[in-house]
């Protein structure tokens, strides 16, 4: 009997936890905190620039050439420098992009893992052994297999079968809900 709960519950797990994680745990947000005062710093860079552009537009020139240039120096500074922030939260996306994405799949390859093992183990002993009134055929020894034991359900059987329906029960739910 247990494991006939342990498998369905690493089923459960495997199927919900990985979007779980992907969705509301957010994992990368621990990764934010680091990269944050780097943003902020080349959020006053850009803030600085733009002053600075604002100040030479504003300025009394000589001539109107040399107002040019120096307006252009300025917007060149305030480009360059919007151009380090954009690249900056970009890689930062693309970072806690790359953790969420090693989260989800990580959780997945590790439940399905313990899932693999505990059936390898445990692939001798029956789950569930039905009564004879219930008849299995023509599924009765694809069912029991390996344990041979007649009208049971092996592990692997039980692992195959709840991993599909907490897929299937999951896909429906989650395409009734959106």
């Amino acid at each position: 009997m247990t494991l006939f709960v342990l498998i369905a519950l690493l089923s459960l797990l495997n199927t919900i936890l990985p979007d779980f994680i992907r969705k509301y745990l957010k994992v990368s947000r621990l990764w934010g905190a680091r990269n944050s005062s780097e943003l902020r710093q080349l959020q006053k860079e850009v803030d600085s620039a733009r002053e600075q552009a604002d100040e030479v537009r504003n300025a009394e020139h000589s001539g109107e050439y040399a107002r040019t240039i120096k307006i252009m120096r300025a917007e060149r500074k305030v480009s360059e420098a919007e151009a380090k922030l954009k690249s900056a939260r970009g890689v930062e996306n693309l970072m806690r992009m790359g953790i969420d994405t090693a989260a989800f799949y990580g959780s997945k390859v590790l439940l399905s893992l313990v899932t693999v093992i505990v059936s390898v183990r445990n692939r001798g002993t029956p789950v569930l052994v039905i009564d004879e009134s219930i008849s299995l055929a023509p599924f009765t020894g694809l069912l029991s297999f390996p344990t041979g034991v007649a009208n049971a359900i092996s592990v692997p059987a039980w692992a195959f079968s709840c991993n599909l329906t907490f897929r299937l029960l999951y896909g429906l739910v989650k395409n009734r809900g959106a």
